[in-house]
């Protein structure tokens, strides 16, 4: 009777579920004695009673319950009784963060710019908003024309700073935690800079305009691929990249996990995905068009660039503009890790290949377990294995598990692989869950979360081990996940990513085990004084890039993310102590994930060739470029 035993099955996991979320229910409206507890239990019952189609429809019908206002004023009264004002939980405001703000062209007065997390903010004296682009009808634009008519209006932008001896910079998404963006004279808003979305052929050397060969080495075995250039406005989202490309029957080679970043901001930082056979964004510019020093626009490449210089120099518009093309090593390794001080960058050629599938597979490990086999295999052989390798950790041991053999640290490895290199189980995943994130995927759990760490944070352990056993999907549980390359390469946090904050520490592969064992053990000690992080922290492996100020420029990196909450008591305190500890011991600090003041000598110690970097910002970028975080750095 195969048929009613799966009716009874199904029948009594929605029980367990209906039952747990009416106490839930119940406490809310009648008493709020043990109501954290209650909501932790619903995000256990989530996770280990329902199946991914039952949790989905259970996570759509508690959405649709607190979707109207009163319902989440009446939660907010029930949770905000005697609580810390800091601590408080806010549901009922108009809007939910969001990264879909255009800025108005014509309002080029006392405008408002911040990051997205809020902690740096600019008014500035001027605000532009140059380009025939348009971050809000991206799909409706001619793609293949060039926008001179902007490039020359940024020229003078650049020109009118340094007469008047202000500073001037450009912005992106906001995307960085760190002042890096900050400017308060001048500000050229980007987000229309997208007009140019085109495979590059103009002034192209004949071995690269059809494509050209690429030797790659992923699964621990090289292979040849051929690859292709790609022009695209400076300003373009990453996810409005990842639409042009397609069309084109293109794709990215990897990316970050984020795809509301500008392609230039996601660049100037080095952002990276994950895969030691694959280097960062900035390693796929092949080059890179932007406005410099006395509003001159130059054409950035290596030594033995991609451009026809003879052809490039007949060209009548680029005489008309007076594009100087500039084919020198140490110029353009400046460049395209120029952290917003080398000029704003107009436009890029990037390096791409034809549109691939993967698959994706995430499997539960103990820590230990694992780091004696990468030990063992060692660690570049081992986490290259697969093209895409990264691990999620739990920073504690979940010391209230009733089976004490269970007690171990937990970790969740990813691992993803070029579709046509795998058995793929037929009960592979074309959509992903994204019920990773906090008490099982509730539309109100970003606003929510904090306030459940905050109440019994004791619980953080068992709810990161929840959060990480949500994500396991592999051929042998739950069958993997296959889909085109840029929906398996986004993390799907959505806006959920405007609720936490992380910093970001670089590691050769050698210090990799010593850097986590730092961090368990920080995290060990600061738990004494109920200070948590509320989130695993992850370890990706990302390939050597020669950007001068790439984190990635000294070796192949293994690069740490650790994330928390905002809102969480005490965990703003714990990431700059980890972030102190893990600089000691030599790690490399991302300049977009940073919560301590950076220095000359942070710099100079983490990027050995950050005086060639200098030296070639002081030619190409100037003095109009160096806001008030890079004037700390050059100091």
């Amino acid at each position: 009777m195969p048929g009613l035993s799966s009716i009874v099955r199904w029948k009594k996991r929605n029980t367990v579920v209906s039952w747990v979320f009416l106490k839930l229910i119940t406490v809310v409206i009648f008493s709020r004695k043990n109501l954290n507890n209650h909501i932790e239990s619903l995000d256990d019952t989530l996770t280990h009673h329902c199946t991914e189609k039952n949790r989905t429809r259970w996570v759509n019908r508690i959405n649709y319950l607190v979707r109207p206002k009163f319902i989440r004023r009446f939660i907010e009264d029930r949770l905000n009784r005697q609580i810390p004002f800091h601590e408080r939980v806010v549901l009922s405001l108009d809007e939910e963060l969001s990264a879909n703000l255009v800025y108005d062209k014509l309002k080029k007065n006392r405008q408002r710019w911040s990051n997205w997390y809020g902690n740096h903010a600019s008014e500035p004296l001027q605000f532009f908003v140059p380009g025939k682009g348009s971050i809000a009808k991206f799909n409706e634009l001619e793609w293949g024309e060039y926008d001179f008519e902007a490039l020359v209006e940024i020229s003078g932008k650049v020109k009118m700073a340094e007469q008047e001896g202000r500073r001037i910079r450009a912005i992106g998404s906001g995307h960085g935690l760190t002042a890096v963006s900050q400017c308060e004279d001048f500000i050229i808003c980007t987000q229309d800079l997208n007009l140019t979305q085109r495979k590059a052929r103009n002034f192209i050397k004949n071995e690269y305009i059809d494509g050209f060969d690429v030797m790659v080495n992923y699964n621990n075995k090289k292979a040849t691929e051929k690859h292709f250039l790609f022009e695209t406005g400076g300003g373009t989202k990453v996810d409005h990249l990842i639409i042009a490309l397609e069309k084109q029957g293109l794709a990215l080679i990897n990316k970050g996990g984020s795809g509301i970043q500008a392609i230039a901001g996601a660049i100037a930082t080095s952002t990276h995905g994950s895969g030691i056979g694959i280097g960062p964004l900035p390693g796929m510019v092949r080059s890179m068009t932007l406005v410099g020093k006395g509003g001159q626009i130059f054409r950035i490449e290596p030594r033995n660039g991609i451009t026809d210089a003879e052809l490039f120099a007949e060209d009548a518009e680029v005489r008309t503009f007076g594009i100087q093309l500039i084919q020198d090593d140490e110029v353009f390794n400046s460049a395209i890790v120029g952290i917003g001080s080398m000029g704003v960058v107009f436009s890029l050629i990037l390096e791409v290949q034809e549109k691939y599938d993967l698959y994706e597979e995430r499997a539960m490990w103990d820590w230990d377990k694992l780091k004696v086999e990468m030990q063992e295999t060692g660690v570049y052989t081992y986490v290259n294995k697969h093209r895409h390798f990264e691990i999620l950790i739990n920073p504690y041991l979940d010391n209230q598990k009733r089976q004490r053999l269970e007690n171990a640290r937990k970790c969740l490895v990813t691992t993803r692989d070029y579709s046509e290199s795998c058995e793929i189980p037929r009960n592979a995943h074309k959509v992903r869950n994204y019920l990773s994130s906090f008490v099982s995927g509730i539309a109100i759990s970003g606003r929510l979360s904090h306030w459940v760490f905050n109440k019994n944070n004791a619980s953080i352990p068992r709810l990161t081990d929840n959060s990480l056993r949500r994500l396991v999907d592999h051929a042998e549980d739950g069958g993997g996940y296959h889909a085109p390359s840029y929906k398996v390469l986004d993390q799907g946090l959505g806006e959920l990513k405007f609720y936490g904050y992380a910093i970001e520490i670089g590691f050769e592969l050698d210090r990799v085990f010593e850097a986590v064992d730092l961090i368990i053990a920080v995290c060990e000690e600061a738990k004494a004084y109920e200070h948590y992080l509320a989130a695993p922290f992850s370890l990706r492996f990302v390939k050597q890039c020669s950007a001068h100020l790439s984190m990635m420029n000294k070796a192949d990196m293994c690069m740490i993310e650790v994330v928390s909450v905002k809102g969480v008591t005490g965990t703003i305190s714990l990431l700059m102590r980890l972030e102190r500890e893990l600089l000691k011991i030599g790690g490399v600090p991302h300049w977009g994930l940073s919560l301590l003041p950076w220095t000359s000598e942070t710099v100079e110690h983490a990027f050995p060739h950050f005086q060639k970097w200098k030296k070639n910002q002081a030619t190409y970028g100037g003095e109009a470029f160096v806001n008030a975080f890079v004037q700390n750095i050059l100091d």
